[in-house]
């Protein structure tokens, strides 16, 4: 969360920063243990090649840490870019003329699917996410095994209830008996899939950038989900966070989109960042502020949708939509795929 903003998100029942500080030696050997696991049938660091199906509810991506990146100069980001500003393709009059491809977003913190009326609200998240019927989902807070969420896997469940692909991607091991990060779901087939660790003080809660690719009629989109750190303490991680976000996203070479909680307003500098290589659905598709939490009573934009020029926001598509169980509001929109070159 931005500095002075430290309530708009509000603590989930328990407190994971009690629950990583009290645990780190634990953590790390779980850490360590998962790790070797993923990588058995994959070469290390690399994505994982093999396709989400129905036989497999939920696939965990194979992770690798972000590279080590020297501390920037305050005067750095003041030489930011311009925000990235979209562009216009002029189709040659002899291509062919193709159906668009059109992507329905949803970005969707959903608070580890404890409701925040008590007990665990997944049920109404998946309802939720069935009824605006999205082809790709970012979800943040997502546990897996922990006793607050009755062991359940919130990522395998959603997939199954929803009918679309799951993605898994922990940051967070050995927490409430569990583990604890973001997730994708996905109506299109998954081609692969990787989280990156983002860089975090000593002791500092975890986080990641989950990355699925997926196929998109003919093309490879490259979508994320992410969740920057909260709080007055995390104002520095967000902004090197965001530095190792865009420099994973310049690599992709693919459309792309980023959607994620960024625990910052339109005019912090982690956005700042992003918006010099990524264009948001709520500016260029949306109307009002876009104020996504606290839900009952949202007072702040945090939640995102960002996407690349390969792309084109459908004028009026997005829209903050309310939740009766998590705390934040969810984003959706539609995106068109821009054609490929010429034709």
């Amino acid at each position: 969360m931005p500095s002075d903003h430290d309530d708009q998100e509000p603590r989930l029942a328990v407190s994971r920063r009690a629950a990583w500080g009290a645990g780190t030696t634990v953590v790390a050997l779980v850490g360590v243990v998962a790790v070797a696991v993923w990588g058995l049938g994959s070469s290390a660091g690399s994505p994982s090649s093999a396709p989400a199906t129905g036989d497999s509810p939920v696939v965990t991506a194979p992770a690798s840490t972000a590279p080590t990146l020297e501390p920037l100069r305050r005067s750095a980001h003041s030489r930011l870019r311009d925000p990235l500003q979209p562009v216009r393709i002029h189709r040659d009059p002899n291509c062919p003329v193709r159906p668009p491809e059109i992507v329905r977003v949803m970005q969707f913190n959903i608070h580890a699917g404890v409701s925040r009326y008590g007990g665990v609200g997944l049920a109404r998240i998946a309802a939720e996410i069935s009824a605006a019927r999205p082809d790709l989902v970012s979800l943040n807070e997502v546990d897996s095994g922990t006793l607050r969420s009755g062991g359940v896997d919130e990522a395998g469940y959603l997939g199954r209830v929803t009918g679309l692909h799951a993605v898994y991607g922990p940051n967070l091991f050995g927490y409430d008996d569990g583990r604890f990060g973001n997730a994708i779901l996905s109506r299109f087939p998954v081609r692969a899939t990787h989280n990156t660790r983002l860089p975090r003080r000593p002791h500092a809660e975890p986080r990641g950038l989950l990355e699925a690719s997926v196929r998109v009629g003919h093309r490879t989109v490259s979508f994320f989900s992410v969740h920057l750190s909260q709080g007055a303490r995390g104002a520095a991680q967000r902004v090197r966070q965001a530095d190792a976000v865009t420099r994973v996203i310049r690599s992709t070479g693919h459309p792309t989109i980023v959607s994620g909680d960024l625990n910052s307003r339109p005019g912090d500098l982690p956005v700042r960042i992003l918006r010099q290589y990524l264009l948001d659905a709520q500016e260029q598709g949306g109307s009002g502020a876009g104020l996504t939490v606290p839900e009952a009573d949202p007072r702040s934009r945090i939640d995102y949708i960002l996407y690349d020029n390969d792309f084109a926001v459908l004028p009026g598509s997005t829209r903050v939509l309310a939740s009766g169980s998590s705390d934040h509001r969810s984003v959706w929109t539609e995106l068109v795929l821009r054609p490929k070159g010429q034709c």
